[in-house]
């Protein structure tokens, strides 16, 4: 078990006054099955009215509005999480039909179920577990794909990061839950935060079908998720885990910024 102090910080920055200012937030850690979270600052500007809720994956979100004229929003989020990340561990309810069947951003091609028979060519003769072919297969996608900033957008597909063989790391979570689900494995999107200075963070949970025992990887980083991560919200792709959604009126432009920093007490 390690011990982490997490900070998240979102700041928007307009150009001019903004109205009519609605949000939606799903950047709050909580706890669950391997993290402990113990809330120490919960800071945003404050809105007219802020209330809070749960998507269907069991997320927490906050959402409220902000009407009057401004030209920043910030959110400071810190807290200390104890983390004990298993291989393997229950959570019960977790199996949505979302995390056996692909979504447009997961779903596979051609180029990608080639590229999985490959890849099944090759457990087959090392006759693999189920943790082994897990890990397998989120090493091959490591060794095929290239991490390159920019070349990549949110509505980017599993199937078109794969073409370009580039991407981040939603573009990692999207090919790996892809390529789980088609061999049969529910998979799940996490995004959350990782030891060190950043931005947010995404990998996978994949469960166990005989089991039903979850396991959580980062293909982006060739490797379990262990104590270092700290997960936000889980779904079937990004889309179900936006950390910041808004929409206000104005004529203006917007710059964002956000910083991360998890470090171990």
């Amino acid at each position: 078990m390690k011990r982490n102090h997490f900070v998240y910080r979102m700041c928007s920055d307009f150009s001019a006054p903004v109205t009519d200012h609605s949000f939606t937030l799903k950047c709050i850690p909580e706890t669950n099955p391997c993290q402990k979270i113990i809330l120490e600052k919960q800071d945003l500007k404050m809105p007219d009215w802020i209330s809070s809720g749960r998507d269907s994956f069991g997320n927490f979100y906050l959402y409220g509005k902000e009407e009057k004229p401004h030209i920043n929003f910030e959110v400071v989020i810190e807290g200390e999480a104890d983390v004990e990340r298993k291989r393997g561990y229950e959570w019960c309810g977790r199996i949505f039909p979302n995390c056996i069947y692909p979504t447009d951003l997961t779903l596979c091609n051609d180029k990608m179920i080639a590229f999985l028979s490959d890849c099944i060519s090759k457990i087959k003769k090392k006759q693999r577990n189920f943790e082994d072919t897990v890990f397998f297969l989120m090493q091959e996608v490591y060794g095929f794909m290239e991490y390159v900033p920019g070349v990549t957008t949110v509505k980017t597909t599993a199937r078109e990061a794969f073409s370009m063989k580039k991407g981040v790391c939603q573009d990692y979570a999207h090919i790996l839950c892809g390529l789980y689900k088609k061999l049969g494995y529910p998979s799940c999107y996490v995004a959350g935060f990782m030891s060190g200075e950043g931005a947010s963070h995404a990998w996978v949970s994949v469960c166990d079908p005989q089991t039903g025992l979850w396991y959580e990887i980062d293909p982006t980083n060739n490797k379990w998720a262990d104590d270092g991560y700290l997960s936000v919200s889980y779904g079937a792709d990004s889309s179900d885990c936006v950390m910041n959604r808004g929409l206000y009126r104005g004529f203006c432009t917007e710059e964002q910024k956000i910083s991360v920093l998890v470090k171990e007490r």
